[in-house]
């Protein structure tokens, strides 16, 4: 059974951050939640204004759902300190409004990989055009590493939620040693998906182009929700300069994604038993 979601919303007071807010209350009016709001000041002297006007976007959607609504503000660094705030409130989600490629410069770039590399619980990122009023499909992708896989139990409580369909989707390798392991991943994370009792199918995409081809899956099955492990090594697939290119995707598909090296728990398939 799945209790109470908590989901964390960083706000800066953008359409674009508002929109973040709006899909978090679509995730969340299926099912018994609460969504903080977050800002973050630089000086105390930005606390009372802040703090004003995320009681104006309360009292906005608030009336509109059911849903608890609490503010937070905190005087910090945006790109740092996310991470620790969604910790310390024990939230499920962070549900974060994407900006223009400068700003993600920022956010994936040296030397901090800020905000995914800081937290230890799921992303989704949206962007200013996501809109969502339900979630029937979602596109899963699974990399070589046996953390790859640490996004799975996420979006099955996504898929779950909202009785969508997952797609799981890995590159085709020609290489046996390879093949042999991504076969592995995909057994297990398809056994998993399964035993949760969610529609799944098995897709593999060839080597070239992999991310131009997985973004055309996504719209050939009108995918509403991409989900991958992102990494700060470039060495594995799903690096963050690649994790970045599918987040600014031209289709508005919200990219679900969570630290693989912060998320692993010591064994090839913890995530079963969590």
């Amino acid at each position: 059974m799945i209790t109470k979601y908590k989901l964390l919303v960083p706000i800066d007071f953008t359409d674009v951050t508002e929109n973040a807010l709006q899909f978090a209350i679509d995730l969340s009016n299926l099912h018994d939640s609460s969504i903080f709001l977050l800002h973050v000041v630089q000086n105390a002297n930005q606390r009372k204004e802040a703090e004003k006007k995320l009681d104006d976007l309360i009292k906005k959607y608030q009336p509109k759902t059911n849903l608890e609504m609490e503010k937070r503000v905190v005087q910090g660094k945006v790109l740092t300190d996310i991470g620790m705030i969604a910790d310390s409130l024990r939230v499920d989600l962070v549900v974060m409004g994407t900006h223009s490629t400068g700003v993600w410069s920022k956010i994936f770039g040296s030397p901090a990989m800020s905000v995914i590399s800081n937290c230890e619980v799921p992303l989704i990122l949206t962007h200013k055009d996501t809109e969502i009023s339900k979630i029937n499909t979602i596109v899963l992708t699974l990399d070589l590493v046996k953390e790859s896989i640490q996004v799975v139990r996420y979006a099955a409580k996504i898929a779950q939620l909202f009785h969508a369909k997952i797609h799981l989707v890995a590159k085709k390798y020609e290489d046996e040693i390879f093949s042999r392991k991504m076969r592995v991943n995909l057994i297990i994370a398809n056994d998993y998906l399964k035993e949760n009792k969610l529609s799944t199918e098995v897709e593999l995409l060839g080597e070239a182009n992999y991310e131009e081809s997985l973004l055309n899956f996504c719209k050939t099955k009108g995918a509403d929700l991409l989900a991958a492990t992102y990494y700060q090594e470039t060495f594995h697939l799903f690096s963050s300069n690649l994790v970045q290119q599918l987040a600014e995707n031209n289709l508005g598909i919200p990219i679900m994604t969570l630290n693989g090296e912060e998320t692993s728990l010591g064994t090839s398939f913890g995530f079963i038993t969590v």
